[in-house]
């Protein structure tokens, strides 16, 4: 008799799509880091411009 491992093609899809996307990081490196780098620049001028509008609006 013979015993099917339900799972085991799912696991291999899901590990041959985590390959692909780690693959498609590395080539594109330079570009994930320049998104990165964009990102963390809009989040820290959003929070200041924020914090001066409430430290404006609790001072006048």
């Amino acid at each position: 008799m013979e015993h099917k491992r339900n799972g085991i093609p799912g696991v291999r899809q899901a590990q041959a799509a985590l390959r692909r996307l780690v693959r498609w990081g590395v080539r594109r490196r330079r570009v994930v880091a320049g998104y990165l780098l964009r990102g963390v620049c809009s989040g820290i001028g959003t929070t200041a411009v924020g914090l001066a509008v409430v430290w404006l609006r609790s001072r006048y």
